[in-house]
């Protein structure tokens, strides 16, 4: 039986790859932004992300990387306003202030570990979770795992 509806058959139904076939994540939802200004958390952090699924994870090095990344389409998006990239502290608050506007976006917000100011200011805007000081191995990979598992069960309840 041939259905077609919106140029779509049943043919290309029975034959597209399926939406979930990615890991069991919807295509999109395992992007995330790491933005921190130094360079062994941001690479303990994409460690972390790899470990615990995220199929693709980009982390903004430079300013025009900040500027570039308010572009993109994240899921979760960390930003370490305690090591700003380039001092550039301000950049680091409007990028998180951006994303936390986003409906769908997780914001982490890491910040100094006696950032009271900081932590106020994380979770007025909304931001998921605030982390004071850095943080490391399996807390990192879990908190990540947490994030995918949370985003997984909001595009379900968005589609549904």
């Amino acid at each position: 039986m041939m259905v077609v509806a919106v140029g779509i058959t049943s043919e290309d139904l029975r034959t597209a790859p399926s939406p979930t076939s990615r890991g069991g994540r919807l295509p999109g939802l395992s992007r995330c932004l790491v933005v921190t200004g130094e360079i062994g958390f941001r690479n303990r952090l994409l460690a972390a992300t790899e470990l615990a699924g995220w199929q693709e994870c980009d982390a903004a090095e430079t300013d025009a990387d900040l500027h570039a990344a308010v572009d993109g389409d994240y899921r979760l998006v960390l930003v370490d306003v305690a090591n700003p990239i380039g001092d550039r502290v301000s950049d680091m608050v409007e990028l998180a202030e951006e994303f936390a506007a986003r409906p769908g976006t997780l914001v982490v917000i890491c910040g100094p570990e006696d950032g009271i100011d900081e932590e106020l200011w994380a979770r007025q805007l909304g931001a998921w979770v605030y982390l004071p000081g850095a943080v490391a191995g399996d807390g990192l990979v879990s908190l990540f795992q947490e994030a995918g598992r949370l985003a997984d069960r909001r595009s379900a309840f968005v589609m549904s």
